[in-house]
């Protein structure tokens, strides 16, 4: 499912009244019902009350009281926005609704407080939309807070398209945005739905398509999408672990002995077939304790118990012999590791994935990657990237995706941004944003995990671009469950390694679907 910024849905709006013959009318009378769908099916309201602003997203709300008071819902209407300044479909939608017999009254500051005791209280959020621009203020910020005082009294909250407050490309909280239950949004999920901090205001999100073709849904000039994980192919009842990928792991110091385990171990854990881990010699015992699955490659070590310089050529020899690199996890930052680091990533020529300490190399450097003939794969965090690329941490944070597409088509990598909801971003310019995952995997350990994750997804048919989605996904899923299984804190690197197989499992049975994050509207 692809996501479209407010400009995309701008144009989007234009093309079906101009292209397909559907009027403006149309498009917010379906997107009202759509709303009035919603609160019948997933709530049992006693009283609806909908806050309207004065634009579009008003009038879908207007329209959605309408629905609802032909269903006979009692339903009471606040316009916060000026009635003098509605204008088109939306005054047509509170012409239809009075000439209904639905009062729309005149909000004034504190109105909200009349339904703190109202049973069974759904209020719908139609005041800003996707259109806001600038801070929330006045009238408005103080209808946002009266609607997440009902909330908090209990109410069930439904924001129109997007929650008032929350900027629909960034996903930022402009002064103050709603908290809602559910997020009714039309004809294609917005950025600020699914990027943070917004997604935490949204509760669950449903697509309504209003009735738009399906040549505008798949329009190929939206390049953000929701990470809908492929499919890897069955595995075959005549097959040997050769079928099913070698990964080689450059990986591991003395004083870092679980980066390199939960790396070349959750390849194996995510249906990877031969997992090399090159890792200094002194500390094969130690790891060999813990995997003993894993096949070892023991190199020659610095003086602090990295991998020395001089196993570069045995590395290369080893990476001839496989599918897939993986740098990184656990190399320490030794400067002659460093070294190495760069030039395997130079002189391999399989696809390669740079994680942890091998970033910590690149950031020196990052053109060492630009031009390679396989692909590469890069998965920092907000730290890592901001080192990569030179830029504050926080200006990474105002615009994720802007500065996701600039270094993927710098570099010519796919880079897997980590973080609530992690963004993975392709050379062309595609976006996909992950939903899998919670606040338990930032614990140590869990992005090694994914290191092995990914390329067991390649291991098991897909071309490494959609390893890299579909492993974050898979990743994310396996913290899911062992977040089910233990508690959001109690979820650590092994707990998600070890769900990784159940993970896999559901995405081939389809259980997955519903982890998507996103919904259709019920029917």
């Amino acid at each position: 499912m692809r996501v479209a910024s407010a400009e995309d849905i701008r144009r989007l709006d234009a093309l079906a009244v101009e292209k397909y013959g559907l009027t403006e009318d149309l498009l917010m009378e379906n997107a009202g019902a759509a709303v009035a769908r919603l609160v019948a099916v997933k709530t049992e309201p006693g009283l609806v009350a909908v806050f309207a602003g004065s634009g579009n997203n008003g009038g879908d709300g207007l329209a959605a009281a309408r629905h609802l008071a032909s269903l006979g819902v009692e339903v009471t209407v606040l316009l916060v926005g000026s009635r003098g300044r509605m204008k088109g479909a939306a005054k047509r939608q509170l012409e239809r609704l009075e000439a209904a017999g639905v009062e729309a009254l005149d909000y004034e500051e504190g109105m909200g407080a009349l339904w703190f005791t109202a049973p069974a209280l759904v209020v719908v959020d139609a005041m800003l939309g996707i259109g806001l621009n600038r801070q929330v203020a006045g009238k408005y910020r103080k209808a946002v807070e009266d609607i997440n005082g009902l909330k908090e009294a209990g109410a069930t909250v439904v924001s129109v398209d997007i929650p008032s407050g929350v900027h629909a490309d960034t996903g930022r909280v402009m002064g103050a945005a709603v908290k809602a239950d559910y997020t009714v949004t039309f004809g294609l999920p917005k950025p600020g739905c699914l990027l943070y901090p917004g997604a935490e205001y949204c509760g669950d999100v449903y697509v309504a398509t209003i009735s738009y073709p399906r040549a505008l849904l798949d329009d190929e000039e939206i390049r953000m999408h929701v990470n809908e994980p492929s499919q890897p192919p069955p595995r075959r009842p005549d097959t040997h672990k050769g079928d099913y990928g070698r990964a080689l792991f450059v990986a591991g110091a003395r004083r870092y002995l679980g980066a390199p385990v939960f790396a070349a171990l959750s390849y194996l854990k995510a249906g990877g077939g031969y997992s090399v881990l090159a890792t200094p010699g002194s500390i094969v015992p130690f790891l060999g304790a813990r995997a003993s699955e894993v096949v070892y490659a023991p190199m020659p070590e610095t003086g602090s118990g990295s991998i020395a310089l001089s196993a570069l050529d045995e590395i290369l020899g080893l990476a001839e012999r496989a599918d897939f690199v993986v740098v990184g996890p656990g190399l320490s930052r030794e400067q002659e590791t460093l070294e190495l680091a760069l030039e395997v990533m130079r002189r391999v020529d399989k696809p390669l994935l740079v994680d942890g300490d091998g970033l910590y190399a690149l950031a020196a450097e990052p053109d060492a990657v630009k031009g390679r003939g396989a692909p590469t794969i890069l998965t920092p965090h907000l730290g890592e990237m901001s080192r990569l690329t030179g830029i504050d941490v926080e200006e990474i944070k105002a615009d994720r995706v802007s500065v996701l597409r600039e270094w993927c088509r710098r570099l010519g990598a796919v880079i897997v941004l980590k973080g609530a909801h992690t963004l993975i971003g392709y050379p062309g310019g595609d976006v996909y944003v992950n939903t899998t995952g919670n606040p338990g995997m930032a614990t140590p350990g869990s992005g090694d995990v994914l290191a092995g994750t990914i390329p067991a997804m390649a291991g098991l048919g897909l071309d490494p671009l959609e390893a890299a989605r579909t492993g974050v996904f898979v990743h994310g899923l396996a913290g899911d469950l062992a977040a089910e299984k233990h508690g959001v804190d109690g979820v650590t690197a092994s707990a998600i390694m070890e769900e990784l197989g159940r993970a896999l499992s559901m995405l081939r049975s389809g259980e997955a679907e519903d982890r998507v994050g996103v919904h259709l509207m019920p029917p």
